[in-house]
């Protein structure tokens, strides 16, 4: 609908005249006469991308419609060159739908269609486009189409072919084979058929793999385990996550694989800081060999889990924990700590719930990022700002060290609510307490019924070096329990805590 600029704030017939005015002298149309013999379809494709960028899912849609037109009679019979087209359409029809469905967060068509090719053609990664050029340029071509070569075909194979086109059936008495040689398109019908109706059953596995709450075909268990990849952050693994939702039926297996791919991420990514792409070539292998039912699932998690033990010493097959002390010490050098770990917000949520004991959650993962840098999200409870009270609690700590405790892990806390900054830096008692203001509205919760990790702190009658200490190894610890690594010693997780000062 056309609007005037708020500049001309025009109303009424003013208004009209001013549309008027632009319809009739500035609204132009370009009008273009497609002769018989042109290519509609190869004209879609320019002249489209005239105007706003076809995406790589509709560009291939047109073109695996054009390549149906192209087969021969022999090949493909009118009617069937209709039921192709149809069956393309319907497809696309409830592809659009699943990347859809969810109103508030549709999913990115190219996204899927890459996801999909890494699924089912062999992976390349020479650059994000690498997909859409095989498909367009290599695989779903003219040229492939009409290339003809010599296939053996079954006999047997080759009636049910002609049968299906309506071609009568004359037996010849000397045949004494049962297969015969058929020249045909190098690019069979058949394949683009499998791979519509592949793209078609996929798109409902890729919007489940993004959207499990919505998912009416997988069960409880299951959607834990892809929440949690969603949090963690799924990585390169969507399109294998795929692939098993696709052809594994296992429930067990399904649920054994996500745990390890979890795992990988949470230990290797967010404790490890490992490049994003580490063995992305090799998963993205296996989303292929899965879907080719070309291995097992468990080949898959013993890969997992064969890469995993690079993490632990050879000696005890406890975790080497040098990797993840090295990047945290890089950030309590400029001052944030675990605050600035790229897994926090993962790792107290994960407590979150385990504190929560199965009861109904207190903090939703949503809930928990509405803060962009989470700041009202995850707080100090040892403020960063000390005030007199604070000095107080922790005389017997240098100021130097007194940095070290208001960024290592202990110290950090997840909010049930957002909280005003200004009462960041209160007592402990106080924020344990209710906070209202002059109209006696509640302006935030206490710790003492705030969420289940707010309550756990609230039971400390004080707050000080040795509660930041304790605290820490409790959550280390539950990092052993949760993740299944083991470390060392209590030496080895307090010099991740960064209070083994003089050691």
């Amino acid at each position: 609908m056309y609007k005037p600029e708020k500049s001309q704030s025009l109303q009424g017939i003013e208004a009209l005249q001013d549309i008027y005015e632009k319809l009739t002298k500035q609204f132009l149309f370009n009008e273009y006469v497609i002769k018989d013999d042109f290519d509609v379809f190869v004209a879609f494709e320019t002249m489209n991308n005239r105007g706003k960028s076809l995406s790589n899912l509709e560009l291939l849609k047109n073109r695996l419609i054009y390549l149906t037109t192209l087969y021969s009679d022999i090949e493909l019979d009118s009617a069937s060159k209709k039921s192709y087209r149809d069956a393309i359409n319907d497809a696309w029809k409830e592809i659009y739908r699943q990347l859809g469905r969810n109103k508030t967060n549709p999913l990115n068509d190219d996204d899927f269609l890459r996801a999909h090719w890494i699924m089912t053609f062999p992976y390349s990664r020479k650059d994000g486009q690498d997909y859409i050029r095989f498909l367009l340029d290599k695989k779903f071509t003219p040229q492939n189409v009409h290339k003809k070569v010599e296939h053996v075909v079954l006999l047997e194979t080759q009636q049910e072919i002609r049968s299906e086109q309506g071609i009568e059936e004359v037996e010849d008495e000397n045949a004494d084979v049962d297969t015969i040689p058929q020249p045909l398109a190098e690019l069979q019908p058949k394949e683009i058929l499998d791979y519509v109706n592949s793209l078609k059953v996929s798109s409902v596995h890729w919007f489940n793999s993004f959207f499990p709450e919505l998912a009416s075909d997988i069960t409880s268990d299951e959607m834990l385990c892809l929440d949690r990849l969603n949090r963690v952050g799924i990585a390169y693994f969507r399109p294998l996550v795929m692939a098993i939702l696709k052809n594994e039926s296992g429930e067990n297996e399904r649920i054994r694989i996500f745990k390890e791919i979890e795992r990988f991420i949470f230990v290797m990514f967010r404790m490890n800081s490992e490049k994003s792409n580490y063995g992305s070539s090799e998963f993205h292998r296996a989303a292929r060999r899965i879907n080719c039912d070309q291995i097992p699932v468990n080949d898959i998690i013993t890969e997992l889990q064969s890469r995993f033990a690079s993490t632990l010493n050879n000696d005890n097959n406890t975790f080497r924990t040098d990797d993840f002390h090295n990047s945290l010490s890089k950030k309590f050098k400029d001052g944030s700590g675990y605050y600035g770990w790229s897994g926090i917000r993962y790792f107290l949520y994960e407590y979150e719930i385990e504190q929560s004991g199965g009861m109904h959650p207190k903090v939703t993962w949503k809930d928990f990022l509405k803060s962009e840098k989470d700041k009202i999200s995850i707080e100090h409870i040892y403020p960063q700002t000390s005030t007199e009270d604070w000095d107080e609690a922790f005389s017997d700590v240098n100021q130097e060290q007194r940095q070290f405790y208001q960024a290592t892990l202990g110290n950090l806390l997840l909010l049930s609510m957002s909280i005003n900054s200004s009462f960041q830096n209160n007592n402990f008692n106080d924020k344990k307490q209710v906070k209202k203001d002059s109209n006696g509205d509640m302006v935030r919760n206490g710790y003492s019924n705030g969420s289940h990790s707010e309550i756990e702190v609230s039971q400390n009658p004080k707050w000080g070096s040795d509660e930041i200490k304790s605290r820490g190894i409790r959550l280390l610890k539950f990092m052993e329990k949760r993740w299944d690594i083991r470390f060392e010693s209590d030496e080895a997780r307090e010099r991740l805590l960064f209070l083994n000062f003089g050691r």
